[in-house]
């Protein structure tokens, strides 16, 4: 995990909106880097979704045509 980040914060890929989030006792502020990191690795359900790798750069939450522009064709609506 820690490859894909290339020295970005876990915050960049970790979904504080989702449930499993929001049913933990956790505040996003109180949550150092390396907690966010375990967190990942114990409960996938934390990625922001989908995660894609494209040009060795990592995109997470990446809306379809954002993701259509990166990978260089059209999203139609």
């Amino acid at each position: 995990m820690e490859a894909l980040l290339k020295g970005k914060s876990p915050k960049t890929v970790f979904n504080f909106k989702s449930l499993a989030f929001k049913n933990n006792v956790h505040s996003e502020d109180a949550l150092s880097d390396a907690q966010l990191l375990e967190m990942l690795i114990q409960e996938p359900r934390y990625f922001r979704r989908p995660l894609a790798v494209i040009d060795g750069q990592l995109h997470a939450g990446t809306n379809a045509k954002r993701l259509g522009t990166e990978l260089g064709f059209e999203v139609s609506s």
